[in-house]
């Protein structure tokens, strides 16, 4: 079967690139937070925070699986003004003893009745990572007492260390390592 081409007149291509307003840095903390905070598969066991830096978003922490790590990009570059992704999200290894000893210290803590109200938040504020048996809490809890007593508790499971990097709200001191902080 032999084809034709078509007539074509002209085509006239009226398509036009108009730039965007330009997005101040703190409105992009804001949309960028927003994003990460609304992703649906966040649990205790992952933390990603964030920094912008001149339209360039820089994404840190951990996660359990690399689809999210994924997802969570793609949240953030449909961010308007976003002008670039640097994705530095760890992937937390899978072993059957790092799930194991998640779920024991998630139970533990959350377990625990001075820590039971915050469990049942939207995004709860402390976050549980396991990477080849060595535990870090991240996240903010209201006081200094909260933040050694969650470090005593993680201390209790045998484990290959512990790294408390839990910040507590409104210390001025650590206000800087906590900014960057969402979900």
């Amino acid at each position: 079967m032999l084809l034709t081409p078509l007539a074509v007149e002209e085509v006239r291509d009226e398509l036009r690139v108009v730039p965007e307003a330009p997005v101040s840095d703190a409105e992009l903390v804001a949309a960028v937070r927003s994003a990460i905070l609304r992703y649906p598969r966040d649990t205790i066991f992952g933390y990603v925070e964030f920094a912008v830096k001149d339209g360039g978003v820089l994404l840190q922490g951990s996660v359990l699986h690399p689809w999210k790590k994924d997802e969570i990009e793609e949240r953030v570059a449909r961010v308007a003004g976003v002008r670039e992704i640097r994705n530095d999200v760890a992937v937390q290894s899978v072993s059957f003893y790092d799930s194991e000893l998640r779920l024991a210290l998630a139970r533990r803590i959350f377990g625990d009745v001075r820590f039971v109200h915050y469990a049942h938040r939207a995004h709860p504020p402390i976050r549980i990572l396991v990477d080849r048996g060595r535990i870090t809490l991240a996240g903010a809890v209201a006081s200094p007492v909260e933040q050694a007593v969650l470090g005593h508790i993680a201390r209790g499971f045998l484990s290959c260390g512990v790294d408390n990097r839990l910040v507590v709200d409104g210390d001025p001191e650590k206000a800087e390592r906590k900014e960057p902080r969402t979900s």
